[in-house]
């Protein structure tokens, strides 16, 4: 990573710090009902894109609606990432914007609450900056799917938040593969 994506990164989790003192009267994620949270954390590519890219960051927010009764909830996503290239003489870095819409599987009634989600998406890709020979070039707006787990930690009526998360697009080459890993909060 280049020194001002740490600096970005920096500045996301210092928000969510923020948040979290702020916020300590909020219910969280585990709770049935309409929640949302703010995501942030590490990109890291996987497959044939990471041989074009190095690991990157992220950043979003969420909307999940937990059903009463059964332990499964819908959870809609955005997020922005941001990959650098390989070769920074090269140039080419990537953004990725992501819409997914998705199902979330897990436990609710105790303290640390394991869960997993997965889903359909949709993703605006730019390699506008690509002039590198590559599977990936320009803009494109592309489906995928998303599959992961994670953690919920219920602290004081919000949920912190630990997951990870493999997606895969569609492109006219190879598949645009990424796994984010990402701390939030859901109030």
């Amino acid at each position: 990573m280049q020194p001002g994506s740490v600096v970005k990164l920096t500045r996301i989790f210092a928000a969510a710090a923020v948040l979290l003192v702020f916020a300590s009267a909020a219910r969280g994620q585990g709770t049935t009902g309409l929640h949302f949270g703010v995501e942030g954390g590490l990109s890291n590519p996987q497959g044939d894109t990471k041989d074009s890219f190095d690991d990157g960051w992220h950043g979003g927010a969420l909307v999940v609606w937990n059903f009463p009764v059964v332990p499964v909830g819908l959870r809609l996503d955005g997020s922005y990432h941001s990959f650098d290239a390989s070769d920074p003489a090269v140039g080419g870095d990537a953004e990725v914007l992501a819409g997914t819409a998705d199902v979330v599987v897990g436990f609710r009634a105790i303290l640390l609450k394991p869960y997993f989600v997965g889903g359909v998406g949709y993703y605006r890709l730019d390699f506008s900056d690509a002039d590198f020979p590559s599977a990936f070039r320009g803009k494109s707006n592309e489906t995928g799917w998303n599959a992961g787990a994670g953690i919920s930690v219920s602290l004081r009526g919000i949920d912190l938040v630990v997951e990870a998360r493999y997606h895969s697009v569609a492109t006219d080459g190879d598949r645009f593969k990424f796994v984010p890993v990402s701390v939030g909060l859901v109030f």
